[in-house]
């Protein structure tokens, strides 16, 4: 089902959220629908033409506006935690438009925020012309108004008020803050129109509410390498080396016979290598001489291998990706910023990188602000000091320092790039 995953940590339930709103939880229970009774017709936002959703900030809290007579209906879903231990699948209705209007809900055990309509005392149907199977919780809204619903996912509802639930701003904020664990863009960059530092916020929240089952297919192994790094990288889990070995000797039987790209092998091989750390020198030696057999290749150091015959792979996370374009280890001790130079969208910009995993145990953050036609480079490197920094910009430039600033000579830059001092620092 086409849609995004919510749900909380530490809790097992998971739905999908549709891209009209409606919610399906995967514990097979009963979908949560909602309709809309404007001032014209009941409006059926899965059927409806003219509506748009977005996540907040590439969090799984997703926005849904519906369009009726002069104005929209918001919708707004989110798993939230709350006091003894509960948590609810919440959902807000905005009225933005003049008219009053009113939100069913196919659930009857919900918390809401304002009073509910029932049946007359003559036993009417509580949503006259709404045609469903079963009775929905109906909740008025008056224009420019806002209203909410939970469903008790655990804990007691009759113990609880909608009130004890974090609202979607801090459930967002919170999904943001895990995903900067790993690493943080500050860049203009859109891909498909989108934000690319949302679009890792959205990768990365599914992996953590529904990462990839291992699995001995060797596309599928790669993946779950890949997606092992990320969680490992939000301190989610821990490496379980046993199924990392299955992994890579899956991955290099079908490297050897032909049944997986050699630069989507690659690809898992780098993620395996991250995975396997600094301390597994003897698993690292055996898994240098795995790529150096792919790449038929002696003399070169590991990193060197992963990070040349890995370009173009097909399976791929968009955060590898994009971390890619901003540094990567090209060879043993030698870390490359902006190895594929300055794109021309980026010339004149500001943008930052924090966090950003190379090798087996470096982080790298870098700021790029614009003095005229240089680019003033301020960079900090985590990790063993024995390395040098190389950029892709300027092939004159290089350093040993963990830390410090530099102007690196760039080509082609608009004459509206203007020099810019922010004091800015890493420290």
């Amino acid at each position: 089902m086409q849609g995004r995953t919510i749900g909380i940590l530490g809790q097992a339930w998971r739905a999908t959220v549709t891209p009209a709103g409606d919610v399906y939880p995967w514990d097979d229970l009963e979908a949560v629908r909602w309709y809309v009774a404007a001032d014209d017709r009941w409006h059926i936002p899965a059927d409806e033409v003219a509506v748009r959703q977005r996540s907040i900030d590439g969090a799984p809290v997703l926005e849904t506006r519906v369009r009726i007579p002069g104005g929209d209906v918001i919708q707004r879903v989110w798993v939230a935690t709350g006091r003894l231990g509960s948590s609810a699948l919440m959902m807000e209705f905005e009225n933005d438009s003049p008219m009053a209007i009113a939100i069913a809900i196919d659930r009857h055990d919900l918390l809401v925020s304002r009073p509910v309509a029932v049946r007359s005392s003559a036993g009417e149907w509580p949503a006259p012309g709404l045609d469903i199977p079963r009775e929905p919780t109906v909740i008025p809204v008056g224009h420019r108004t806002i209203v909410r619903a939970a469903l008790a996912i655990s804990g007691s509802a009759a113990d609880l008020n909608i009130g004890d639930f974090a609202d979607y701003l801090a459930v967002a904020r919170g999904w943001v803050s895990l995903s900067e664990r790993a690493s943080r863009f500050t860049i203009a960059d859109l891909r498909d129109s989108q934000r690319v530092d949302e679009m890792i916020v959205v990768e990365r929240s599914e992996i953590a509410l529904n990462p990839a089952s291992f699995s001995d297919a060797p596309d599928a192994a790669v993946r779950w390498l890949l997606e092992g790094r990320e969680l490992k990288r939000m301190e989610l889990k821990e490496t379980d080396l046993v199924e990392l070995s299955g992994a890579v000797e899956t991955i290099s039987r079908a490297a050897k016979r032909g049944r997986i790209a050699q630069a989507d092998a690659l690809t898992g091989f780098k993620a395996a290598a991250y995975l396997l750390g600094m301390a597994q020198e003897r698993a690292l030696v055996d898994l240098r001489k795995v790529v150096a057999k792919i790449v038929g290749s002696k003399k070169s150091t590991l990193m060197n291998m992963l990070n040349t015959y890995s370009a173009g792979s097909d399976v791929n996370l968009i955060v590898n990706e994009i971390e890619n374009e901003f540094a990567v280890m090209s060879d043993d001790g030698v870390i490359t910023l902006l190895p594929g130079g300055m794109k021309p969208e980026r010339l004149g910009v500001q943008f930052e990188v924090h966090g950003i995993a190379v090798g087996l145990n470096h982080r790298v953050s870098f700021a790029v602000r614009w003095h005229g036609p240089n680019a003033a480079v301020i960079w900090e490197v985590v990790g063993p000091d024995d390395v040098e920094l190389r950029s892709g910009v300027d092939a004159t430039w290089s350093s040993k320092n963990a830390s410090g600033e530099a102007l690196w000579r760039v080509e082609n830059v608009p004459e509206t790039a203007l020099a810019v001092s922010d004091n800015l620092s890493f420290s």
